[in-house]
């Protein structure tokens, strides 16, 4: 193993600056195990476009949340999860499930968060599915392309 006296006397990072022999490391807080899988749900919805296992995966989130202390970071994550989830479920049209699905974990509409309720209790006002946002529209011209009326 070679030495690098360069890493061995350099002193190491904390997170507001350089860490002193005397004190004590600080620790960052835990990141609940549903924050990653938020973002597995959001890449399988997104990326995959598998809509089914970005729900599976909402879900189990979901139940890993049950045994965290409520704070900031789950409140928000929870929140997500749900709008991950509703879009999962309008992609697959399964529109009608949509408020049962959201109660089954808020319980009453009353307690649910703004960014939930307006998808979950109206389709007025529901986001497009994904595979709407990456076809064009019928009819409509690129004013960039030869031929093109401007």
């Amino acid at each position: 193993m070679k030495n690098d006296s360069s890493t061995s006397a350099a002193p190491m990072k904390g997170l507001v600056g350089p860490l002193r022999s005397s004190e004590p490391a600080r620790a960052l807080p835990a990141v609940p195990p549903a924050v990653y899988l938020l973002e597995e749900a959001a890449d399988l919805l997104v990326v995959h476009l598998d809509f089914h296992a970005a729900l599976e995966t909402c879900e189990r989130a979901w139940q890993s949340l049950a045994e965290e202390p409520t704070s900031g970071t789950v409140v928000e994550v929870k929140c997500s999860l749900c709008v991950v989830g509703i879009q999962a479920l309008a992609e697959m049209n399964r529109w009608r499930e949509v408020l049962s699905w959201v109660l089954q974990y808020y319980q009453v509409p009353e307690k649910l968060p703004p960014k939930v309720a307006s998808p979950a209790l109206g389709r007025c006002g529901e986001p497009p599915p994904l595979s709407a946002l990456q076809k064009e529209p019928p009819g409509r011209l690129d004013p960039l392309s030869p031929g093109s009326a401007v």
